[in-house]
């Protein structure tokens, strides 16, 4: 193999846990004082204590002097070098805290057996659900009302509501005479019934709420219930099948004899389980679920579980079905999923005989038999990775015209955006095939990593989504080893999620949350990308083997119960005894606890070069936010390193502090050395400037010496040091030359990542004629390789689309041209009648992109046409970006408009617009002025949780980098509130100041050095 091979030997310093040792004490002889001497030496004593007390909580952690602190073992490992190649749920607006006293439940040890009552993590927020009584089986009937010709007549009934009754069956675990539940934006039509299980006597009992905390609240009128003893609370309400796109809610789609048709379908995570039902709607409180649907005779209704019975109705109900489900296993609220539609659906069998189905509309059944094959084939993979069968008879998976998220885990019923599930091999692209492929891996890796064993409360949210967003790579990987997922990885999600990670703003994986918008706040990069990335370091750290047998004994021990990122480094802690000997919870609180990462510095003497880290910061004078706490911004850092005289690779610990690497052989002086192996640990590298030269001329030379995750480290790196003043940004900019002759994937997406910040920054500045021609020139030698002809493999696919992207935003001619060409002719063979697309799916964003920003109001309007007509939603979502990209400000303006109009742009897909336009240098600042000017609306419609609202503050605002867009950015952020989006806002303004820097640094040199290479 060509590049850096590793060998079956790796020297690794072996390390053992120190103890403290214990001072004894010695008793002496008394003595007499005064009061007033005692009244001094007792001030003195307080002050000494508090000083002391104050030292050690500001005081960061000392660092180590060396690589080699015995505090976790290693030993060693062999690790052959090989070449390689969201979104999220949203919630209501909240309300206003008022103080409710509640008993707290409290955190359980990692070493109890899986609890028999519920136990989320400690707080001091009274929104939490007391620890008094804990579900166990809830009997939910619900009937929604879709179609005006279904309500029967006389009956008071209203289109787009829902009746529901439950009964909870609940344990008493401590005495109490009040049950508190959650409850929102349903009405009850009866009074509460509380009743003993053990004698049938209903005990009497009033009922208020608590609309602050979305709380029902049962009191008994006398009497208390008692521990040990078992209850039933029946629960009569009525709700809205509101179209928010959370809770109980209603999607609609057009079929195809033009006929609105209506969908009741769910989305509950993260806590909106109660605008379904009364429930104890947190995650720990894992109960049974049986359901019943009474439903249309021409509608099918499904749910987490198989049917068991069905029966049709009669009398005033004549015309309606009543499906029953099977029992649930013990689960959370969250998961809960039912769906009423007119769905069809393809069938399919595991080896292990469970039934899988994929839904769609009609229209759309024959795009699904990809997601089928798909899911089957990664379900077995899983349940062969984790040791685990799957633990339900089905599997259903459905796509939602009207979606918030990209999908959502439910236990036996996963639901899907039509973009995530449906795939169209003659109509779709290469990245639409990926897309899909990942995300039933995401989902499927769910139902044992966060349905079977769920987090105890939602401040361990990464492990259920971090784990699904690392492991989705090696369930895609098993089905399509060609594509070199987890090659990908490095580009699309650790390098991603540096940027983010590297503010001051951020915040740790684990944090603590209570409000419903604060929950929402961490369905972000950190819990998903970051979350991944450490997953992965960790699994290289302690080897397949051992990550995997940890991982099953975890899910084995906490199956249909919670746990919490502890539980989890104590089952890999045990697995690796006996092999690593790690203190896996040591080292990964350094990288749980507290935001950000290292940045590992480098200077060689001879043979050996001394390591030292710090915290990486975009902007180093940005202040750090240290509301959660750290950990002294020290890590244990796993560095992995070779050098050019050396054909492996070997391993040392920087121990939340410096070590020194020992090179192998006897290289040369100006002879390269390079850490990181692959990327695989969470940090970045800066080495002193002869090694960044001399990687620079290997790079030139052969850049297959090092793997290709490592040509696109060494970029990214550079780059974003360069952002943070800690690397000349010429030195940077220099490492990009050896692309003229590169073809790899991973180097040109992380080049065209860095560049394009470049050019974000360049937009408004003379620079960008210049940076113009460099990027046209770099990318000239890949464009003509990989050409207009859409053939080759799936990364060679996704290679051609950055070429030919990169050269027409670059104003390449002959891209340009083509470009034209083909839009040309798509317009003037649909305008004859001729429906059939001449433009390769795989070329079509670009093509159409491109179509409309050369063209003007007769291409903008061939393609608003064609995005109202289309059916297929991936193809939507092409024009939805294309559209954008129009350089008439007219057009943009009224394209904004657009997307407030449902009956244009579906709810779900509205911000994508404003996205879109924001990043068309011409629309940028319509898109700001738009978002300003439209800010209750997009509020109160998304701001209670909606991912997307986030992502729209960090989109419209990535290019400011003038000290007037700060001030805007400033003025805007006086008294409103951001709800969802308050961290992000936070975040943009960070950004922005960093922008500034980066300009008042980096704008001139970079434009000199673009100058140089284009005399």
């Amino acid at each position: 193999m060509d590049g850096l091979q590793e060998q079956s030997t790796m020297a690794m310093t072996a390390m053992t846990v120190d103890e403290e040792a214990a001072k004894p004490g010695r008793k002496g002889n008394g003595f007499y004082c005064s009061p007033a001497q005692l009244f001094f030496v007792a001030i003195t004593v307080a002050i000494t204590i508090t000083g002391v007390g104050l030292l050690c909580y500001y005081a960061p952690d000392r660092p180590e002097c060396s690589g080699t602190d015995p505090i976790v073992g290693l030993t060693t490992k062999n690790v052959p070098t090989e070449k390689p190649k969201t979104e999220k749920p949203q919630t209501e607006k909240p309300k206003t805290e008022k103080p409710v006293t509640t008993k707290m439940m409290t955190t359980k040890k990692a070493t109890d057996a899986p609890p028999t009552a519920p136990q989320p993590t400690s707080g001091e927020w009274e929104g939490r659900l007391p620890s008094t009584v804990k579900p166990t089986l809830y009997t939910l009937s619900l009937r929604p009302y879709m179609y005006e010709k279904d309500i029967p007549a006389n009956s008071g009934k209203r289109l787009f509501s829902f009746d529901g009754t439950v009964k909870i069956e609940i344990d008493c675990l401590e005495k109490t005479s009040t049950i508190k539940l959650h409850m929102n934006a349903i009405n009850l039509t009866a009074e509460p019934v509380v009743t003993d299980i053990a004698d049938s006597k209903i005990l009497s009992s009033t009922y208020t709420t608590q609309e602050d905390y979305q709380f029902l609240v049962i009191n008994l009128d006398s009497g208390s219930l008692l521990p040990d003893r078992k209850y039933e609370i029946s629960l009569e309400y009525v709700g809205d099948l509101w179209n928010g796109l959370a809770g109980f809610y209603r999607s609609k789609y057009v079929n195809e004899a033009g006929e609105e048709r209506y969908i009741a379908t769910t989305q509950m995570q993260p806590t909106d389980a109660r605008r379904a039902l009364p429930c104890f709607d947190e995650p720990a409180f894992k109960a049974k679920f049986d359901t019943t649907i009474i439903h249309p005779n021409d509608l099918t209704a499904i749910t987490n579980m198989p049917n068991i019975t069905t029966e049709a109705l009669s009398g005033n109900w004549i015309g309606w079905t009543k499906t029953t489900f099977d029992t649930t296993p013990p689960m959370s609220t969250y998961l809960l999923a039912f769906i009423v539609s007119d769905f069809e659906y393809k069938e399919g069998k595991t080896s292990r005989n469970v039934t899988f189905r994929v839904w769609a509309r009609k229209e759309r059944i024959n795009t699904v038999d990809y997601a089928l094959d798909c899911g089957i084939k990664i379900l077995e993979f899983f349940e062969d990775y984790f040791d685990i069968a799957y633990p339900l008879p089905k599997q259903d998976m459905i796509a939602i015209p009207d979606f918030s998220a990209g999908a959502m885990e439910n236990w036996g019923l996963i639901t899907y955006r039509e973009t995530a599930l449906l795939f169209d091999e003659n109509e779709n692209s290469a990245s639409n095939q990926q897309r899909v492929a990942v995300v039933i891996s995401h989902e499927l890796a769910h139902q044992w990593f966060g349905n079977l064993v769920t987090p105890i409360w939602w401040d361990d949210l990464w492990l259920n989504e971090g784990f699904a967003s690392y492991v989705e790579y090696l369930g895609v990987d098993h089905i399509h080893p060609g594509w070199l997922m987890k090659e990908q990885f490095v580009v699309a999600d650790l390098e991603y999620v540096f940027t983010l990670d590297g503010l001051g703003s951020s915040h740790p994986i684990k944090v603590p949350v209570r409000t419903p918008e604060e929950i929402s706040e961490i369905f972000d990069s950190i819990s998903y990308s970051k979350g991944a990335s450490i997953l992965r370091m960790l699994n290289d750290i302690l080897t397949e083997d051992v990550f995997v047998r940890g991982l099953t004994n975890y899910l084995n021990h906490y199956k249909y119960s919670n746990a919490e990122s502890d539980d989890l480094w104590e089952f890999l802690t045990s697995a690796d005894r006996g092999y690593g000997d790690n203190d896996v919870k040591r080292i990964m609180d350094t990288w749980t606890l507290q935001m950000g990462y290292p940045v590992v510095n480098c200077t060689r003497t001879d043979n050996e070069v001394f390591a030292n880290q710090t915290h990486f910061l975009i902007d180093p004078t940005s202040e750090v936010e240290d509301k959660y706490g750290d950990q002294g911004y020290q890590w244990y850092v796993d560095v992995s390193h070779s050098n050019a005289d050396s054909k492996s690779w070997s391993h040392m610990w920087l121990n939340k502090g410096p070590g020194t690497i020992k090179l192998s052989g006897s290289p040369a002086s100006d002879d390269w050395y390079i850490l990181n192996r692959k990327q695989s640990g969470y940090y970045r590298v800066n080495y002193d400037g002869d090694n960044w030269e001399a990687l620079k001329s290997q790079l030139e030379a052969n850049s297959s010496a090092f793997p290709d995750e490592n040509q696109a480290a060494l970029i990214d790196d550079a780059f974003n040091l360069a952002r943070a003043g800690l690397l000349d940004q010429v030195t940077a900019l220099g490492l990009t030359t050896f692309l003229k002759n590169e073809l790899s994937y991973l180097p040109w997406e992380a080049t065209l990542t860095v560049m394009g910040y470049v050019q974000d920054m360049f937009s408004r500045y003379e620079g960008y004629g210049a940076l113009e021609t460099y990027m046209r020139d770099l990318t000239l030698n890949l464009y003509n390789s990989v050409g207009w002809n859409d053939t080759g493999t799936h990364l060679e696919q996704y290679n051609r689309i950055n070429a030919l992207s990169t050269a027409c935003a670059y104003k390449n001619d002959d891209c340009l041209l083509e470009a034209r060409r083909l839009y040309t002719e798509y317009m003037t063979s649909s305008n004859a009648g001729n429906e059939m697309n001449p433009v390769s799916p795989n070329l079509r964003s670009l093509t159409y992109c491109n179509g409309i920003r050369e063209g003007g109001q007769e291409e903008w309007d061939f393609g608003w046409e064609k995005y109202l007509s289309t059916d297929d939603s991936s193809e939507k979502s092409k024009w939805l970006y294309a559209l954008g990209c129009s350089q008439e400000p007219w057009i943009l303006s009224r394209y904004l408009e657009f997307s407030l109009d449902q009956s244009k742009v579906r709810s779900q897909d509205a911000t994508y617009v404003i996205e879109y336009v924001s990043d068309n240098y011409v629309g940028r600042a319509l898109a700001w002025d738009f978002l300003r000017a439209k800010w209750e609306t997009f509020r109160n419609d998304y701001g209670g949780g909606s991912f997307s609202f986030s992502r729209l503050i960090s989109s419209v605002t990535k290019h400011f980098n003038t000290e007037f867009d700060l001030a805007e950015l400033e003025a805007f952020g006086i008294d409103r509130d951001f709800g969802s989006a308050a961290r992000a806002y936070e975040q943009s303004i960070e950004k922005t100041k960093a922008n500034i820097i980066w300009m008042n640094n980096n704008a001139q040199p970079t434009f000199d050095w673009l100058k140089a290479q284009n005399p």
